[in-house]
């Protein structure tokens, strides 16, 4: 069969948000946290400390397509109890603070919105923090229909370390990344490509990332090296055999369903586009010629996967064909338990 594996993380370095090089948004980020500053010592409101969340500190971001923006989410640690402030009043620091800095500043569920014309926008979403009667961290979300909701941005940082544990020693040699972070990229990037704008329909980047933990599970190495498809195959047969609705949780409060939004005619769609997806890697895995096998793969994850010019693989057409075997769901998915010190 054909060796894809380099194709794969050539396709990496194309589509990952390469952070420590964008300097712009990091510079749109910081412009926006100063005008916020400003604000709140002009107003003598309390201050905060700014942390990043996201894609953006789990590096699991892909570069934007077609109406798609790049974007960056910052949290805003205000040291105050949520029985002194309202939600709404902090929101409306952050509100007021930028409303005038760009043409354009949304309200939305956890976070306010500020939009760029140039394709960029920054999430900006208020904690207020303080401690319980054990001395730890109690994080309130200030949420725009629901008030102050629980959360805990820093135990999600911790589940997320726990996993990417199970995938040392799979990093490709561009760019430094374990499989599991490729992997997650490469299906963010395919699903864009099927779903290129914001929808009740689209997941979010941490729902995908719960969905493969959960199904690939751990690392997929051959011949001592990562297998990138093996890990893809993996990850589509478990959710094809799925009957129901898939129900992923959220591993840190307040442990919502990250796949409840979704209807159940959208869930079997996503259901089968997997089949799909599964279909066409099965063909790329049991085709000899790398070209070919590029090819097919191209038609799933887009405009920039590489298909070379030339067939190098140099392979008999009467090579017996791969048989795909042992792929099931995870015995062991990592499944977090509550924090205990959280309330």
């Amino acid at each position: 069969m054909a060796d894809v594996q380099k194709y794969f993380e050539i396709f990496h370095k194309e589509i990952r948000m390469d952070y420590d090089l964008n300097k712009t948004l990091a510079e749109k980020r910081d412009i926006i946290l100063d005008r916020i500053r400003n604000y709140l010592k002009e107003d003598k409101k309390p201050l905060f400390q700014s942390m990043l969340q996201g894609s953006y500190i789990m590096k699991t971001g892909v570069k934007p397509i077609e109406k798609m923006d790049y974007d960056i989410d910052v949290g805003l640690r205000f040291d105050i109890n949520e029985n002194n402030y309202a939600a709404s009043d902090v929101r409306d620091w952050l509100y007021n603070a930028t409303k005038d800095h760009t043409e354009k500043v949304e309200s939305r569920g956890p976070c306010t919105r500020v939009i760029y014309k140039d394709g960029y926008h920054v999430d900006l979403v208020a904690y207020a923090v303080y401690k319980n009667i054990l001395g730890a961290d109690i994080y309130k979300l200030a949420h725009k229909q629901n008030g102050w909701r629980d959360a805990n941005p820093i135990g999600l940082l911790d589940f997320f370390e726990k996993v990417i544990a199970n995938y040392e020693e799979t990093e490709d040699s561009a760019t430094k990344t374990n499989q599991f972070r490729r992997v997650v990229r490469y299906i963010r990037r395919w699903d864009d490509e099927f779903m290129p704008v914001e929808s009740d329909a689209k997941l979010s980047g941490l729902a995908w990332i719960l969905l493969i933990n959960r199904t690939l599970g751990a690392k997929l190495i051959n011949n001592g090296k990562p297998d990138d498809i093996a890990a893809l195959v993996r990850i589509c047969n478990s959710v094809s055999l799925t009957t129901e609705r898939i129900s992923i949780k959220k591993p840190t409060p307040e442990f919502e369903d990250l796949f409840a939004k979704i209807s159940d005619a959208e869930m079997e769609k996503l259901k089968n586009r997997f089949k799909s997806l599964l279909n066409v890697l099965y063909q790329a895995q049991n085709e000899p010629s790398e070209k070919k096998a590029c090819q097919l793969l191209k038609k799933q994850f887009g405009r920039d996967f590489p298909v070379p010019e030339e067939d190098t693989s140099g392979k008999s057409l009467l090579n017996k064909a791969f048989v795909p075997a042992g792929l099931s769901f995870p015995d062991k998915p990592l499944v977090p338990n509550k924090p205990g010190k959280f309330a």
